[in-house]
């Protein structure tokens, strides 16, 4: 693991912040970089901000490949598989492991072709379960909207409900009828 830059030891929390924030934003130049910081008080090397920003680019760059293989499986997976609170998961899972697939790719690493295919086998797998569960709570769903509607039904004209304030009533909260 590499050791702290000396960025990341001298500023604090918020200060780091906010020094991340002009670096992303690249309209600072490293030497406008070097001005902010020591309009902050911080005496801090030319070369110690080249190599965090440096650094900054790379991980902002695998972020952004993370981010367009990310959008590419969401795509070829569907947009059933993005949904939801799983769907969600799913993708953020998906993320994880491509930024560290590129990681290593980027690092010069070895790819292993097993590792390509489990990664490739796993995702699916993983979709295939977040479609499973999202078809069981839409069948859910219609069931207990079939099943309000018939208590509706029912209970309806003994309240003295007539059968457009029932149909309406379906067709707003129930999403059924009409």
């Amino acid at each position: 693991m590499p050791r702290k830059s000396r960025i990341e030891m001298e500023l604090p929390p918020e200060a780091l912040a906010e020094f991340n924030r002009l670096l992303g934003t690249g309209r600072l130049t490293v030497d406008g970089l070097c001005l902010w910081l020591e309009g902050q008080g911080y005496d801090i090397s030319r070369s110690a901000v080249g190599r965090y920003s440096k650094g900054y680019a790379q991980v902002a760059e695998r972020l952004r490949q993370t981010r367009e293989v990310t959008k590419a499986l969401t795509t070829e997976l569907g947009e059933a598989a993005a949904e939801g609170q799983q769907g969600r998961l799913l993708v953020e899972m998906a993320r994880g492991l491509v930024f560290d697939f590129v990681t290593k790719a980027q690092d010069g690493e070895a790819l292993d072709a097993k590792e390509v295919a489990l990664l490739g086998k796993g995702l699916a797998e993983m979709a295939r379960a977040a479609r499973l569960d999202q078809d069981f709570e839409e069948r859910v769903a219609k069931v207990a909207a079939s099943r309000a509607a018939a208590l509706i039904e029912t209970a309806g004209p003994r309240r003295g409900l007539s059968a457009d304030t029932i149909a309406q009533l379906k067709a707003d909260f129930l999403g059924v009828g009409g």
